[in-house]
């Protein structure tokens, strides 16, 4: 019987919500079982104040080796039985334990995505024979006072319960996966004609949130830095439409099955694009693309400068007509 899990997760916010599937299918696979999420200082806000969760450690890969074996031995007398560790760290190698993730796993080649990869690493953990089938609930816990939080913001900009708009992501971690600021200034432009538009981002986004906003016309609402990523979750299951570039709020917005418009240059999108059961990647046709790395390795901006306005508003009238 399980009763103890341990699962290593990753430092980057992106790759945390791409791991979520695989604890999903934990928690409803051994719903009695105590859950530890080891996970970087960046993202671990996902797992705060998380009731799905029994424990949480913040896993500094700085820390002194002092620390890092005193947690081995911490680990070593909870007796888990089952050790997931996406970090593929000396933790999970070392661990006695007969059910866990191997660091030398074969991944075949039918598995591209990197959610895929990673579900794929528990099923052969778990020695189970067939695919693993998508869990019907999920491990991202947005609190009643959150979903308030939402509501209250939404109804101060006229937006109210039901009402369609879209949601448009502008920055990105890495300037040759950024779109031109004046193309997502014209986008805003055109889409606020017809629904509102709602610009997020982080407190550090907020100067090219807010340089879209009062330069658009129309019905463009700025919420970079007003939320945590709880809220943020909650808002954007509300919405009829994320348009994002390549970074952790589509896999977010994939994670909650929204439709998203998603804006891709160097990265590959058979690896890193949008897995919602609705979506649309945008693209260049430039015969480098895609790179084998997240960002370009000429230092190039042109596949994402080839991306026109036109374009990627085309297919978003064709996805909010139908």
């Amino acid at each position: 019987m399980v009763k103890k899990i341990l699962f290593f997760t990753l430092s980057n916010f992106g790759d945390v919500v791409l791991s979520l599937p695989a604890l999903d299918v934990l928690r409803e696979k051994y719903p009695a079982a105590e859950i530890t999420v080891m996970v970087g200082p960046r993202p671990a806000e996902i797992f705060k104040n998380n009731p799905y969760i029994h424990r949480l450690i913040i896993y500094d890969k700085y820390a002194a080796l002092r620390k890092k074996a005193k947690l081995f031995f911490e680990f070593m007398k909870q007796r888990f039985d089952v050790v997931i560790d996406l970090r593929n760290t000396l933790y999970g190698a070392l661990l006695p334990v007969r059910l866990k993730t191997s660091p030398f796993l074969y991944m075949p080649g039918r598995i591209r995505h990197a959610k895929e990869e990673k579900l794929y690493k528990l099923k052969k953990a778990l020695r189970e024979k067939d695919d693993l089938a998508p869990a019907t609930e999920k491990s991202l816990y947005i609190s009643r006072e959150d979903d308030a939080y939402i509501t209250s913001l939404l109804n101060k900009h006229g937006i109210t319960e039901g009402a369609k708009f879209i949601i448009l992501s502008p920055a990105t971690g890495g300037r040759t996966r950024q779109w031109n600021k004046d193309k997502f200034l014209k986008l805003c432009s055109k889409l606020a004609l017809d629904y509102p538009v709602i610009l997020i981002g982080r407190k550090q986004d907020k100067e090219l949130t807010e340089y879209i906003r009062s330069n658009s016309g129309g019905s463009i609402f700025d919420f970079a830095g007003l939320t945590n990523l709880a809220q943020l979750a909650s808002l954007i299951k509300r919405s009829s439409l994320v348009v994002v570039c390549d970074t952790g709020i589509l896999q977010l917005a994939s994670y909650l099955d929204i439709p998203i418009i998603a804006l891709f240059g160097p990265s590959d999108e058979n690896r890193y694009g949008p897995w919602s059961s609705r979506f649309k990647v945008v693209t260049a046709q430039i015969s480098c693309r895609p790179c084998r790395r997240p960002d370009c390795r000429f230092n190039s901006v042109e596949c994402m400068d080839k991306i026109s306005v036109n374009q990627v508003s085309d297919f978003i009238d064709a996805f909010l007509k139908s």
